[in-house]
């Protein structure tokens, strides 16, 4: 990982692993994703033999038709998908949920007479949600298929459901302090109820990441400060006071560099086009503006602009 040296981006001391870029950027790292896992799966000597952040899969037509978050496969050849899911009010996480699970195992055969479906791996699937989106005062809910008529008897199928949430206090301990931890990041906060040796190395890679030159790529926060010195410039220069006339004139006057900083550095660290497009529809352009942005600043490998 390349040390960000001198940058003249803002403080990201207070970005959170709950905020969807921070938490592929960390992710990203094996180590990282190994101890968040082992803690969510309760299974301390857990190992992952590949790790793929924001990787898209394909429907059977070759549409896109999802993005995961953050895909690893461990030594006990079980495919852990998990998603940073801060939005459960206009969206069914659960009917959502059923959909990755389906086509993560619809890619994992291949097409044919010889398809032995004994070989599908297990699948898991977590979801980590802001709010406890059952109700039940639980920090985790994990489903697997059972008998309806005999509830003791699982299916067997191999997959598992996992959502889990930040905001409620009592469980087991340690994931209650990993899910606190994602919320507010900083190995000092208060919720964090026991300092888990994982949770402890977990924060040390974040620091790295922080540091890092690659986090430029998805710091939200640099266009947020954007946002602050458009809006200064626009009333400076008499323009009716207001998010969007700020954005418009600190764009013409100064921000462009940032939005073309962040371009570029994407496609430096091999971000898909969609995912450039979309982190920039996250930061409120509209879909023609960003492919205008995305064709004025070159293609992959170019330069970063100081």
């Amino acid at each position: 990982m390349k040390r960000n040296c001198g940058s003249k981006f803002p403080d990201v001391k207070e970005t959170n692993l709950s905020d969807f870029a921070f938490f592929t950027a960390v992710m990203k790292e094996k180590e990282a994703y190994e101890n968040v896992l082992s803690i969510i799966l309760d299974d301390p000597k857990l190992k992952l033999k590949a790790v793929k952040v924001e990787n898209v899969v394909l429907n059977d037509d070759g549409y896109r038709a999802i993005r995961l978050d953050a895909w690893a496969l461990d030594y006990k050849d079980r495919q852990i998908n998990t998603e940073m899911q801060n939005d459960t009010v206009h969206d069914d996480v659960r009917k959502r949920s059923r959909f990755y699970q389906s086509l993560s195992d619809s890619h994992s055969l291949k097409a044919g007479k010889k398809t032995k479906y004994r070989n599908l791996p297990a699948t898991i699937v977590i979801f980590i949600t802001q709010e406890d989106i059952f109700g039940k005062g639980l920090v985790q809910y994990t489903f697997t298929e059972r008998c309806k008529e005999l509830p003791d008897l699982e299916l067997g199928d191999g997959t598992q459901k996992i959502f889990l949430n930040m905001s409620v206090l009592e469980g087991r301990e340690d994931l209650v302090s990993l899910m606190q931890y994602m919320k507010k990041t900083s190995i000092d906060n208060p919720d964090n109820i026991v300092k888990d040796e994982r949770i402890k190395r977990l924060d040390s890679i974040v620091n790295e990441v922080r540091q890092s030159e690659e986090w430029e790529a998805f710091n939200m926060s640099i266009y947020g400060q954007g946002l602050k010195n458009g809006e200064k410039i626009g009333v400076e220069k008499g323009i009716e006071k207001g998010i969007e006339k700020g954005i418009e004139k600190g764009i013409e006057k100064g921000t462009e560099s940032v939005v073309s900083k962040f371009v570029i550095n994407c496609r430096n660290n091999s971000m898909p086009e969609d995912g450039i497009e979309r982190q920039l529809e996250l930061m409120g352009f509209d879909k023609e503006t960003a492919r205008s942005y995305m064709k004025r600043y070159g293609r992959k490998k170019d330069t970063v602009v100081q």
